[in-house]
C-alpha cells in the first residue's frame, strides 16, 4: 500500500499527519487496547487516481450515504490499536472507495504485512458524519473518536451530564475553550457503542459544533486536518483536567467571571 499510495500527492502528507496524532492519543492515555478511531475523507486529494486503484469486490454498507458516493476515506482498521498506527500507518489504516450511489464500498489493501484489515467496527458512524459533513459542504475531512480520562469522568457526575453547565464550566476554567471551542461540545446521552442511534444523536450536536461529548464513553471530533481535531479534544480536556486539581486539592475551582467571558467574546469576535 505504501508504494501505491505514495506516489498520489499529498498522501505522504497525510500519513504523517495521522501518525503524528494517534502518536499523541497513544501517548496521553485516551486510546487503550483498540480504543478509538479516525477517518480521513481524501477525495479532493486522490480522486483522479480512483480509477488507477486495484479494489476489491464491493461490500454493502448496510445504509445509504449518496452524497459519498465516490468518495475516497482512509479509515483505521478494527482492532488496530492507535500505538500501531503510529509505529506502522500503513499496516494498519484501510482505503475505501464508496461506491453503488453509496450504498457500498470497495476497499483497497495491499499492506506490507499480507495481513488483511477491515475498517473500524464504527465504520457506519464515520459514515454517517462524513455524509452530513458533504451533504452540507462544510470544511471538516477528518474524524477522531478517542477516550479522554477528564472529559469521561465528568460525565460520571450527574451535575455535568447537562450541555449548558458542562459547556459554562469547561468555558470559565480557562479562556482558550471560550475562545477555540466557541460553540460549546455537544453532548450526547448514553446510548449503545456503534448503534446507528448514537450515529443519528452524534450527527445532530455535529450540526451546530465540532466535538461531541459521549456520556460514560468518549470523545468525538471533526476538523480540516487531523491536528485540528485532536486539538479541539485536547483543549476541552485540559480544562476538565484543571477542574479536577482544583478538587483533587480539596477546592472548588474559581472559575472567569461571565462578564469576563463577556468581554473576552466581545476582544476575539465570538459570536
Amino acid at each position: 500500500m505504501k508504494t501505491y499510495f505514495n506516489n498520489i500527492a499529498g498522501i505522504p502528507e497525510i500519513i504523517e499527519e495521522i501518525k503524528k496524532v494517534t502518536g499523541f492519543l497513544w501517548e496521553k492515555g485516551w486510546a487503550e487496547r483498540n480504543a478509538g478511531n479516525l477517518s480521513y475523507n481524501i477525495t479532493d486529494i486522490a480522486q483522479e487516481y480512483i480509477e488507477f486503484l486495484d479494489f476489491e469486490t464491493p461490500v454493502k454498507s448496510g445504509k445509504p450515504f449518496p452524497n459519498l458516493d465516490n468518495n475516497l476515506l482512509l479509515v483505521t482498521g478494527t482492532g488496530t490499536r492507535m500505538r500501531d498506527v503510529f509505529k506502522n500507518p500503513y499496516n494498519n489504516i484501510c482505503i475505501l472507495h464508496i461506491v453503488e450511489n453509496g450504498t457500498a464500498y470497495r476497499q483497497f489493501q495491499k499492506p506490507e504485512s499480507g495481513i488483511k484489515i477491515l475498517p473500524t467496527s464504527e465504520l457506519s458512524s464515520h459514515l454517517a458524519i462524513h455524509e452530513m459533513l458533504v451533504a452540507n459542504n462544510r470544511e471538516e475531512k477528518v474524524i477522531i473518536h478517542t477516550h479522554p480520562n477528564n472529559l469521561i469522568a465528568l460525565t460520571h457526575i450527574r451535575e455535568f451530564c447537562d450541555e449548558d453547565r458542562i459547556n459554562n464550566m469547561l468555558w470559565s476554567i480557562q479562556p482558550e475553550t471560550r475562545v477555540f471551542i466557541h460553540e460549546g461540545i455537544g453532548f450526547v446521552h448514553y446510548l449503545q457503542t456503534g448503534s446507528d442511534d448514537l450515529a443519528d444523536a452524534t450527527i445532530g450536536k455535529l450540526k451546530k459544533h465540532r466535538v461531541a461529548l459521549w456520556e460514560k464513553h468518549g470523545c468525538l471530533a471533526i476538523g480540516k486536518n487531523p491536528a485540528e481535531a485532536f486539538d479541539l479534544i485536547d483543549i476541552a480536556e485540559k480544562s476538565a483536567d484543571i477542574f479536577f486539581i482544583c478538587k483533587s486539592a480539596g477546592y472548588k475551582a474559581e472559575g472567569i467571571s461571565k462578564k469576563n467571558l463577556d468581554e473576552l467574546q466581545q476582544a476575539f469576535n465570538i459570536e
